[in-house]
This record gives structure tokens, sequence and C-alpha cells, in this order.
């Protein structure tokens, strides 16, 4: 299936947050999104003066716009409350450089920005809130996370002999 655009009035050249964005949705879309194609993608547009903040236009075939496909791509735990302020940081991890602050950031917790960029990098040092919080849902079993084959049903075979 293809992504849903709305109709354009004005013929012009895309923009490269729209290119960026056509190559996400698709990618999203074919189901070969990962953390790892995902980086290709966005560092490919890491030197160019393409605008992250960007109002997007297209949505998944499931319904998410860029900015929630990205962040359920890269967290897929994470909720999709703050979904744009996850996609800046993601984006700018994966660019390697900082994501630009606007007004609606600078009001966010500098703790949860560290917590999310550690969990990007990979790095996960406790801190003295997490190591409390760890403690007490470790006897909770681990959520798992995105498995395509959850819900499928076995191909009825039926023997031709």
């Amino acid at each position: 299936m293809a992504a849903r655009k709305p109709r354009r009035t004005a013929r012009s050249a895309p923009s490269l947050f729209a290119l960026a964005e056509r190559q996400i949705v698709a990618l999203y879309d074919a189901g070969v999104m990962s953390p790892a194609v995902l980086h290709h993608v966005i560092a490919a547009y890491a030197d160019s003066a393409i605008d992250w903040n960007e109002e997007g236009t297209l949505h998944t075939v499931d319904g998410h716009t860029v900015q929630q496909a990205v962040v359920l791509v890269m967290m897929p735990a994470r909720g999709l409350k703050g979904a744009q302020k996850d996609f800046m940081s993601i984006v700018g991890h994966l660019a390697a450089s900082e994501p630009r602050a606007n007004a609606a950031e600078e009001d966010a917790e500098p703790e949860e920005d560290e917590d999310l960029l550690s969990q990007l990098s990979g790095d996960d040092p406790p801190s003295k809130g997490r190591v409390s919080a760890k403690k007490s849902t470790s006897a909770e079993p681990k959520r798992a996370a995105f498995n395509p084959l959850v819900g499928a049903r076995a191909v009825p075979t039926r023997n031709k002999r």
C-alpha cells in the first residue's frame, strides 16, 4: 500500500524534508524500517540544510505521521505523547549534531533528555533514581519488543497424495 498524500494545489519542488519524509514513510510502509536503516536515511541528510521541524504531509498506512513512525521504530516502548520532541532528539542523535532548540523544547526537563540520549546510544548507566526503580520492577517480566509474527496463523496444508 502506498502512503496517503493530500492533494497539492501548486506544483513546486519538494523540500528536503518532503523527500526525507517520503523515504521514511515508504520504508516504514514496506516493513523494512529498522534503527539501522533509519540511521542511514537520516545520516544522508545530516550535512544538508534540511529543516526537521517542518510540518509533514504524509501518513503511513496505519495513520502515523513520520515523526511518530520514527519514534515507534527507534523506541517502541516509548509512548507517542511527545513524538515531536522525541523525533527531534532522535534526528539530532542520528545526524551526530545537537537538535535545534525551540521554545517548546526549552521547558523540557534535562533529565528526560539525558535518559533519552543514553537509551539511543545504547549506554544505560544507572542513575540514583533509576536504581531504585529497577529493583522495584525486577519482579515484573520484561515487555516484549515488536514481533511481526504476533497474531500470525499457520497456513493449512492439504495432502495431495
